[in-house]
């Protein structure tokens, strides 16, 4: 009943067809506040955009990111100045809206230039409000933190907080409901005190209000004063249209993410180019900026005039009908002169020239900024489907698409002959239930890998090692990685001695799975490049005595990348075969790709070098907005078994490389 009684409120009502009525100049004065915090913040925040987050060491936008450079001078002191920046700007806003409402009352002529001509004196009253305001935030959060670090330090400084957020024990439940309780007592206060004093911000720009007494104190007080029997009204009031406009805003935003989601996969999927999913990245970030411009409007627009309305009207402050002679001639000489300067004719252009310049200024730092550094490109399991993997033709399909490695998998047979093969037994690539380490050379010399490809028998046998490095000697680099079932301690010497025993050392790059493998060989050969494999890890992988890391796509993060790159140590991710994901992990900086469609990997890279910083940028924005992975079954992998084996091929975002 207090609900619906609060919702039929004629205060609302009239709020709401006020608003309908003054929407025009109400969204002239919001785009012209919002015109100015762009020309300053526009610039400031490119700036800080090209500097920090698409230079050197700051490629990748994370939370630990993000709240590690918050915690710096420099982050610091940008957010003080963005956000007072941004809260008198709507405080200013506000104002406005204020002149606005308060000229349709009084039944006099709305004009923007005198709204601004008699809002320009009390700019600095503005500025203290604002500073009041910050401190007030701050010593009225002390309570709660005080009551909750009480909390926490009597029921959960005994152990690690993942302990109580593992085990839920008691003490936990405890203290989730006190923290709740004493929360909710916080709050019942804070918006106590916010009905008491929402009257303050209209007194201190109204000048006739109480003879002129438009002090903060002053304004302050008087609002405590005359709330006294109303102020639960005003707040249920307030708190209604902005639970109101909330639900509003979120569904309308919800519907749009919806509909940009479904749209972007959509055009992935038809269109798989950059430049087309930049393109609809922009699309959609322009449609939700307006979107939420325009929500935005509304319901600050009324909300403004709920309280203006309510003020004028349902308060018995006496205002003085008109300011002292002096200061109405004063005005009045200031809005003819303010009038002429600021006509349309003369404004809009001077306007538009200072956004061009400020806007251009911000495009000109971001396209300033270099693009990524070239990636290595490595074809998974020695080359693209339909050839068998670890095959010869596989690699030379790999040289075809332009890859820079083969990355292939090598073990030793039973009389020591080091071939390519990735898993236990050839019975998945080949049909035949056989272990290499159980099998001599000799009687494997002539397995067939499956599927038929069309290239000659010879090219899908079961390689060795030595035949494949001598066909791909100034060709193809490899990526040998040295594969274990158990503990073969010879394997490592033999691989070394075959590369040695060409000496290719410079061509070929060696990792495992295995650690025991990666210390073997970094004693028998240091002077060749050594990677080590990471699936899954406790601790920090990048401390490793190796050159590169061979990690999951899933896996590569911010620190991640950034604890490689001081220590020197290379991340090569694997298996990558969506596109968008391919020029998402280019952009981040990882070093090196593992993909089964190296020809797609080289026509991204291309891609991604062509496109200039502002798309790049987009495409970083695309992946907070949007995970567009296509599943296994549509990569070139999935595609091609499913065509020769009629079954899916095995997953590829989370298989071992």
């Amino acid at each position: 009943m207090p609900l619906r009684r609060t919702l039929s409120d004629p205060a609302l009502v009239a709020a709401w067809r006020r608003l309908v009525r003054l929407w025009r100049p109400m969204a002239a004065w919001t785009l012209l506040v919002w015109g100015a915090v762009v020309v300053v913040l526009g610039p400031l925040s490119s700036g800080l955009l090209a500097r920090r987050f698409l230079l050197g060491e700051a490629r990748v936008v994370g939370n630990e990111d993000l709240l590690g450079w918050a915690l710096t001078p420099g982050g610091s002191l940008y957010i003080l100045l963005g956000g007072g920046l941004m809260l008198v700007a709507a405080v200013v806003r506000y104002a406005g809206l204020f002149q606005i409402v308060s000229s349709d009352l009084e039944g006099r002529r709305v004009d923007l230039v005198r709204t601004a001509v008699e809002l320009a004196p009390r700019v600095p009253a503005l500025f203290r409000l604002c500073v009041a305001a910050v401190v007030a935030c701050l010593l009225a959060l002390l309570p709660l933190a005080a009551g909750l670090g009480g909390v926490y330090a009597w029921l959960l400084a005994e152990h690690d907080i993942n302990y109580y957020l593992t085990a839920a024990p008691p003490a936990w439940r405890l203290a989730l409901w006190l923290g709740g309780a004493w929360t909710a007592l916080w709050l019942a206060g804070a918006l106590f005190l916010l009905g008491r004093s929402l009257l303050a911000l209209p007194l201190c720009l109204d000048l006739g209000a109480l003879g002129g007494s438009h002090s903060l104190s002053g304004a302050l007080g008087t609002s405590w004063e005359r709330t006294r029997g109303s102020g639960v009204r005003l707040l249920r009031l307030v708190l209604v249209a902005a639970v109101g406009w909330a639900l509003a805003r979120m569904l309308a935003g919800g519907a749009f993410y919806l509909a940009g989601v479904t749209t972007l996969d959509w055009l992935a999927g038809w269109a798989p180019s950059l430049r087309v999913m930049a393109a609809g990245t922009f699309l959609y970030l322009a449609g939700s900026i307006a979107l939420d411009a325009v929500m935005g409007f509304l319901g600050f627009s009324f909300l403004a005039t709920l309280l203006t309305g309510y003020y004028h009207r349902d308060t018995d402050l006496q205002r003085e009908a008109l300011p002292p002679a002096g200061v109405r001639e004063m005005r009045l000489r200031a809005a003819r002169v303010a009038r002429r300067w600021l006509r349309p004719a003369r404004l809009l252009p001077a306007a538009g020239l200072v956004l061009l310049v400020s806007l251009g200024a911000s495009g000109l730092l971001v396209e300033t900024t270099p693009g990524p550094s070239s990636v290595v490109i490595s074809a998974h399991r020695g080359g693209p489907p339909p050839a068998p993997e670890n095959t010869l033709a596989a690699m030379e399909r790999s040289i075809e698409a332009g890859a820079h490695y083969a990355e292939i998998d090598v073990q030793r047979t039973r009389d020591g002959v080091v071939v390519l093969l990735h898993d236990v037994d050839l019975m998945r690539v080949a049909g035949d239930p056989r272990r290499p380490s159980e099998t001599s050379f000799e009687e494997l010399a002539e397995v067939v890998k499956l599927p038929d490809d069309g290239s000659l028998p010879q090219e899908r046998r079961l390689t060795t090692l030595g035949e494949f490095l001598e066909r791909a000697r100034g060709r193809i680099g490899l990526n040998i990685e040295l594969k274990y079932y158990g503990w073969d301690p010879e394997l490592a010497p033999a691989v070394v001695d075959e590369v040695r025993a060409r000496e290719m050392e410079d061509e070929v790059v060696l990792m495992s799975l295995k650690l025991a493998s990666v210390e073997q060989l970094r004693r028998l050969a240091p002077e060749l490049t050594v990677g080590y494999v990471s699936t899954v890890a406790v601790g920090d992988v990048t401390g490793l005595p190796v050159d590169f890391l061979a990690v999951p796509a899933i896996r590569v993060s911010s620190r991640l990348l950034r604890d490689a790159r001081e220590r020197g140590v290379e991340i090569h991710a694997w298996t990558v075969n969506d596109p968008s994901q391919m020029a998402d992990l280019m952009e981040r900086g990882v070093d090196g790709i593992i993909t089964d469609d190296p020809a797609l990997a080289v026509r991204v890279q291309d891609e991604v070098a062509g496109l200039s910083a502002t798309a790049r940028l987009l495409l970083q924005v695309r992946r907070f907005v949007v995970d567009a992975d296509l599943p296994a079954a549509s990569t070139v992998e999935g595609r091609e078994r499913e065509a020769a084996n009629g079954e899916p091929g095995p997953p590829v975002a989370g298989a071992h490389p």
